[in-house]
């Protein structure tokens, strides 16, 4: 993909390790992850949106839909479906980041606990924040939830490892030319 191109260069302060940092705005993340979303075949096609970030916590929605039951009984998802839902989210939430740079980061490891069933009918939302950085490894914890953020139906936590530091201003330029036209 394009996104292993470039390094993206903003408003730079020093991390802890001394290595340079840029720091996206609320709205360069929003947009990027935005952006994001669209190129990212799996996500599109399940109809993931993002519905806002929170800091460095980005939370995203997965529309119920009756094709992704995986009980037609009960009429509950896939378990796969509330996979992806959180590997998506905990993986888009590494640029939300304040640690690092932005970076391709794709999953070394995901550990997901599966604490309910969403309820027929209902949207299901993922939060994930970056909870540690190391040069090349990020740790990400998350959950699941349909009705409220203190009843997750899953909780999430793993690993993203650092590829390549990428130039993702190309895309906030795209973003911010979409928002124009």
């Amino acid at each position: 993909m394009a996104l292993c191109l470039l390094i993206v260069h903003i408003v730079h302060s020093r991390s802890p390790s001394g290595l340079s940092v840029a720091l996206l705005s609320k709205a360069q993340k929003l947009r990027l992850v935005k952006v994001m979303s669209k190129h990212i075949p799996h996500a599109a096609l399940l109809g993931i949106q993002v519905v806002g970030i929170d800091g460095e916590e980005l939370s995203l929605k997965l529309p119920y839909q009756e094709a992704l039951v995986g009980d037609p009984d009960a009429g509950t998802l896939h378990g796969g479906v509330l996979t992806v839902l959180l590997d998506q989210t905990l993986g888009m939430s590494t640029v939300c980041s304040d640690r690092v740079n932005p970076a391709v980061t794709p999953t070394l490891d995901l550990r997901i606990d599966h604490l309910g069933v969403a309820p027929p009918g209902m949207d299901i939302f993922a939060c994930a924040r970056v909870y540690k950085s190391t040069r090349k490894i990020l740790f990400v914890e998350g959950f699941a939830y349909c009705e409220s953020r203190d009843k997750p139906i899953a909780k999430a936590i793993g690993s993203w490892v650092r590829v390549a530091d990428v130039d993702l201003a190309w895309l906030l330029d795209t973003a911010q030319t979409g928002a124009q036209q």
